[in-house]
């Protein structure tokens, strides 16, 4: 229990709250110099252990609650001019893991911890914090990007999709780490993926870049614009309770699909230039492009691409109907919110019902954005083969897209914290199988995003190897001090690995606007943004 605390500029200004979130701790953590916990007020078993710490003369020299991560927790909130650090409760079991969705909002809260809130009060649901990622599925992953990093043949730089699979699973096989019976419904499991998807007697297209990246970009901007534009026309008419215009929709995701056919990393550099402009619009578009990557990867026929962007752009059209200060609220959202929130898929549906040119299969993938695997999903609570594969695909790319997309009530994650997030839900709220074939579709760096390179240069990940895939083409965007250079400097991490003494590679990704940097700052004009530096 929180009895005081000191805005850096007002003291004493905010008394006596329960903190039971992280984005409460978050926000104290930015605007409070300190804070007075209540132990007499606050869960006993929190306090009881916060008292036992405090008794530890390595506890209170370290500055850190030595509280186990699995159960009640203490979070630190340190001043970093004070010599001291004040604590607060906070309840995990509550708090749980962050809705991958982006709604900010939890399942059930148990009856007994609601019981034990202050009479007559009406607790809200915490959001969920971010999950902590295990090292055996950092480990597992590592192993699997490395396994696919590289493709089989020089002369099909894209590689076969199953081949690169089925020999990490023998690998793995081999060094005695997954059992037989594991392995073997792995492999099954992507045949069998890929024979729900295509129509009857069609095999798996193999698609090639047809054009480089400086060339695709005029198109590819026009593209991600007119997305934008008839995706914002169709919300109006939606609010208006209007029929929108599912024609100028699927107009628009042909020329998204073309783009992604001939180049994929150029509408993804546009989009990633496009991140400080956060809408709905803008979101749409965006997981309509991932769902188009995933299905370029899998090797899926265009017409099937078209209704994959369509799910994309069209999932969240519901949301219109929900209150706009409802899905910008910092703060957490009650039960009775996140009611109305859930109901942005019924929404949706109801507006686009009897809509001429959206296929049973786009309307199933709209529907069931919002599944999980496990149940925990809405609107249905579908489980397992319930979910189409269309589903499956749409809730992947739209919970990585919000992970990576600053919210009120959520910072932006890396592209790999989100990756890492999606590999540790992976077996239970989204299909393990699919997520490694997102990861291989966008890339463990994914085009626009920023990394860390090994001699200490911040960059911008602008063009992947499709040969090798962790050696992409990158914009140095800093010195190795971290310091912003007056013009960029493209390096090409491929032709610098052949020789030793030249060699950089990527350390680590970094969120974006990391040490202030913000790629749209480096063009000249919004008309053509990047095309003289990727040039």
């Amino acid at each position: 229990m929180i009895t005081q605390t000191a805005r850096k500029s007002e003291p004493d200004s905010l008394q006596g709250f329960l903190a039971d979130s992280q984005i409460e701790l978050d926000t104290l953590r930015k605007f409070c110099s300190y804070v007075y916990i209540d132990l007499e007020l606050s869960d006993a078993t929190v306090a009881s252990k916060w008292r036992a710490a405090q008794s530890s003369p390595t506890a209170r020299h370290q500055h850190e609650s030595p509280l186990p991560d699995n159960g009640p927790v203490a979070k630190t909130l340190t001043n970093k001019s004070a010599t001291d650090t004040r604590v607060m409760s906070n309840d995990a079991d509550i708090a749980g893991n962050r809705d991958p969705d982006g709604d900010g909002a939890t399942t059930a809260i148990r009856p007994t911890q609601i019981e034990n809130r202050r009479a007559g009060s009406n607790r809200p649901f915490p959001p969920r914090t971010d999950p902590r990622v295990s090292d055996e599925t950092r480990q597992r992953f590592r192993e699997f990007v490395r396994a696919t990093a590289i493709s089989q043949s020089a002369d099909e730089p894209e590689g076969n999709l199953f081949g690169r699979i089925s020999q990490w699973l023998k690998n793995r096989l081999a060094d005695g780490r997954q059992k037989d019976g594991d392995a073997a419904s792995r492999e099954e499991h992507l045949t069998q993926v890929l024979a729900d998807l295509l129509p009857v007697g069609v095999s798996p297209v193999v698609y090639h870049d047809t054009s480089a990246i400086e060339a695709e970009l005029p198109r590819a901007r026009q593209a991600f614009a007119s997305g934008e534009t008839v995706l914002q026309s169709m919300l109006h008419s939606i609010k208006m309770s209007e029929v929108p215009d599912v024609a100028a929709a699927n107009e628009c995701v042909d020329q998204l699909v073309e783009s992604m056919v001939a180049n994929p990393d150029a509408l993804m550099w546009v989009a990633r230039l496009r991140d400080e402009d956060i809408n709905i619009y803008h979101h749409g578009v965006k997981v309509s492009l991932y769902l188009i990557a995933l299905g370029r990867h899998l090797g899926l026929p265009k017409a099937q691409l078209a209704e994959l962007g369509l799910i994309g752009m069209l999932a969240d059209v519901g949301k219109t109907k929900v209150p706009r200060l409802l899905l910008a609220k910092p703060g957490m959202l009650s039960p009775a919110e996140f009611e109305l929130v859930k109901g942005h898929v019924d929404f949706g549906l109801a507006s686009l019902d009897g809509s001429a040119g959206l296929t049973p299969a786009v309307m199933q993938g709209i529907a069931q954005h919002h599944e999980r695997l496990d149940g925990s999903g809405y609107p249905m609570g579908l489980k397992g083969n319930e979910i189409g594969i269309y589903g499956r695909m749409a809730a992947i790319a739209d919970s990585f897209s919000a992970m990576i997309t600053p919210r009120p009530y959520a910072n932006a994650s890396s592209a790999q914290e989100a990756l890492l997030s999606l590999y540790e839900w992976g077996g239970s709220s989204f299909s393990a199988t699919m997520i490694e074939q997102f990861v291989q579709a966008i890339g463990v760096f994914p085009v626009g995003s920023l990394v860390d390179l090994s001699n200490g240069e911040v960059a911008a990940v602008v063009a992947h190897n499709r040969f090798r895939r962790l050696e992409p083409k990158v914009l140095v965007l800093t010195s190795p001090d971290k310091s912003p250079l007056a013009t960029p400097i493209e390096r090409d991490l491929f032709e610098l690995g052949k020789s030793s003494r030249d060699r950089l590679r990527i350390m680590r990704g970094l969120r974006m606007n990391t040490f202030g940097l913000k790629l749209r700052d480096y063009y000249q004009s919004e008309s053509a943004p990047g095309d003289e530096l990727i040039a």
